[in-house]
């Protein structure tokens, strides 16, 4: 009789270590989906950029006396240093400058300029961190300086910016501008035109600070039914575990105290709660039965609990991410209590925020176990 119950415990061993293993193959091949037009927010000092610029400029408008036109083309250096609030809006302080021809004579000058961007790219197909080539109109408003004259002219900035991503953090730029300024930018007034014209054609390259570190937020309708269909099968096995468990008690009820203690001590499994990206709220209300499950174990074994609250890593940051896996293990704490379970024997911590699991959905829990 005793070896047929030796037996019995070790099938039932089996079949919760087979749960166990279904468990973890449902994690690791689940995928979070994600938002196309839709990124989770960066820091002031995340995704700045400077660029280096060379290239051509010319006049086109401006009379010109009787040069040709290929005598009107000079270089042309620019520099700039900016900064992506979203991948499809940015703004740039920019420098172009070195010397233009005038109408009589050439001129060195510079042009300061605030632009705001826009990715067209980003707007229409939404964000992709692979993409290699993004279309970036910009305009924008500054003021231009004629050294030799000492002048200095409001100027209107717009153009297309060509960008080819070659590095998470370099990408080669070729960039199509016009600047149109007030008519004594070049020192000669003309009732025939009512302003002065610059028309520039640059390539270089843009490095960004640190790389792009934009990552897509979830899409919380996909993920909520995901993770609905995905706790049902936890939740299942969980419960398949549960059941398990509970028969071979009873089994073992029957047997010498020892037994049971070392049986139930050995292959007590732990519970997972599941929750709502950012929030103490619990994805399925079907947690409280399995939270019911365990308070009335905990109240019919008089055992103590560890209650061990998470977050991912994927969003958020460290101190936003300690204080959510905290709350969150109180609230599963707060409910045992309301079942009867005796605060005295909860043991209530917070790890903060993990990436332990795949996908990251599955690091927004708090575990139950017994001590």
């Amino acid at each position: 009789m005793k070896k047929a119950f030796y037996l019995a415990a070790m099938a039932a061993v089996m079949t919760i270590t087979t749960a166990h293993a279904q468990v973890t193959r449902v994690v690791e091949v689940a995928e979070v989906p994600a938002s196309r037009y839709s990124v989770q927010t960066n820091g002031f000092w995340d995704n700045w950029f400077v660029s280096a610029n060379a290239g051509a400029q010319f006049s086109y408008l401006t009379p010109t006396g009787s040069q040709d036109f290929k005598d009107r083309i000079t270089f042309s250096g620019s520099a700039y240093v900016g900064k992506w609030f979203a991948p499809s809006i940015g703004m740039r302080l920019a420098y172009n400058g070195m010397q233009y021809q005038g109408y009589d004579q050439k001129r060195d000058y510079m042009n300061l300029h605030i632009d705001a961007m826009m990715s067209l790219t980003d707007i229409i197909m939404g964000y992709d961190a692979d993409r290699m080539y993004r279309l970036v109109p910009y305009v924008g408003m500054g003021t231009v300086r004629t050294f030799d004259l000492n002048n200095y002219s409001f100027a209107f900035n717009a153009g297309i910016i060509n960008n080819f991503r070659l590095t998470d953090t370099w990408a080669l730029n070729l960039e199509m501008g016009a600047l149109l300024a007030q008519q004594d930018m070049d020192g000669v007034s003309s009732s025939k035109r009512g302003f002065d014209d610059l028309f520039t054609i640059t390539a270089g390259v843009t490095y960004t600070i640190g790389g792009d570190t934009w990552n897509n937020s979830p899409d919380i309708s996909a993920l909520v039914m995901m993770n609905a269909a995905e706790i049902a099968a936890l939740n299942e096995a969980l419960m398949q575990e549960q059941s398990t468990v509970r028969v071979l008690r009873h089994e073992l009820a029957q047997k010498p105290k020892e037994v049971v203690k070392t049986v139930i001590t050995d292959h007590a499994a732990p519970q997972s709660v599941f929750f709502v990206l950012g929030s103490t709220k619990m994805v399925s209300q079907e947690e409280l039965v399995n939270l019911k499950a365990i308070a009335d174990m905990a109240k019919h074994d008089n055992v103590k609990l560890r209650i061990t609250g998470y977050a991912d890593s994927a969003t958020g940051n460290a101190k936003v991410n300690q204080a959510l896996s905290l709350h969150r293990a109180q609230v599963i704490a707060d409910q045992l209590v309301q079942m009867g379970v005796s605060k005295a024997n909860l043991i209530v911590e917070g790890k903060g925020g993990v990436s332990t699991l795949v996908p990251a959905s599955y690091n927004r829990r708090v575990i139950i176990e017994t001590m």
